[in-house]
């Protein structure tokens, strides 16, 4: 699971200039999660400068089809949401059968604008 208050996605619909667009469940912007997998891999990570060769842990966070409050600013995915501890437990201890069913979009109202046109959130 990653850890998160809030996340941004540009909103490309103003033209030549993105709108960075920041999404949470409301204002105080409370802890929850994204559904995230992690795995060894073995490889060259870094720069050519400072080449990181060996054995790394590397992590990425699902995506599903964008909800219905993240879709006017970024038609294309939403990060699987994970809300609540039963949510937690199953995407933690479930066997990936029952898992995926948590990849689908959050339920409509379940997350809102809080920031628009900045780059960090505070």
């Amino acid at each position: 699971m990653v850890p998160v208050t809030s996340f941004a996605e540009p909103d490309n619909n103003q033209g030549s200039r993105s709108i960075w667009t920041w999404f949470a469940q409301d204002e105080s912007r409370p802890l929850f999660f994204f559904a995230g997998i992690w795995r060894e891999w073995e490889g060259d990570r870094g720069t050519k400068a400072i080449p990181d060769v060996g054995k790394h842990l590397v992590f990425s966070f699902l995506t599903t089809d964008a909800s219905p409050d993240v879709a006017p600013v970024h038609a294309d995915a939403t990060p699987v949401c994970l809300f609540d501890e039963g949510q937690r437990e199953q995407w933690m201890n479930a066997p990936w059968e029952i898992a995926r069913e948590l990849q689908k979009p959050p339920p409509v109202g379940a997350l809102m604008v809080v920031a628009r046109d900045t780059k960090e959130d505070k």
